[in-house]
C-alpha cells in the first residue's frame, strides 16, 4: 500500500510529516491521511516525493511488492530448506522482535539496500 510506503520511507529518511507536508505544499492532516491511507496521493505529489527520496514513482506505488514479505519468501507451513542457514536464522530472530523493532529493522534494511544500489550505479 501506498500509505505504509510513504510512512517508511519518511521515517527512513529522517523527516516529520510537517517536513513531507511542506515539501508538498499541504498541510499537515492532508499528508497524514495519506500515510493513513484515508486519501492517495496525486500525480504531482508522487513526483516531489520520487524526487525527494531519489527513486521512481513507481518505487513508491509498489514499494511494498518491491521488497518480499516472510509469506513470500517462505510461509509457517512452507520447506524452510531452501533458504539458506543465514536467512533461516534472519526470519526467526525477526519474529520475535517487537513490532517497532521490525519497523527499525525494515528502515534499516532499506536503507542499506538504497545505498547499495547508489554505490552499484556510481560504478
Amino acid at each position: 500500500m501506498i500509505s505504509s510506503t510513504l510512512k517508511t520511507l519518511r521515517k527512513a529518511n529522517g523527516f516529520t510529516q510537517a517536513q513531507i507536508a511542506e515539501k508538498l505544499n499541504i498541510d499537515r492532516s492532508t499528508y497524514s491521511y495519506y500515510e493513513l491511507g484515508k486519501i492517495n496521493p496525486g500525480v504531482e505529489a508522487l513526483i516531489t516525493l520520487a524526487e525527494l527520496y531519489g527513486i521512481s514513482i513507481d518505487e513508491i506505488v509498489n514499494y511494498n511488492e518491491a521488497i518480499p514479505s516472510i509469506s513470500k519468501v517462505a510461509s509457517p507451513k512452507s520447506d524452510y530448506s531452501a533458504l539458506s542457514e543465514d536467512e533461516s536464522k534472519l526470519i526467526a530472530s525477526y519474529r520475535l522482535l517487537s513490532s517497532e523493532a521490525k519497523e527499525d529493522v525494515l528502515i534499516s534494511v532499506i536503507n542499506i539496500a538504497r545505498d547499495s544500489r547508489n554505490n552499484n550505479s556510481n560504478e
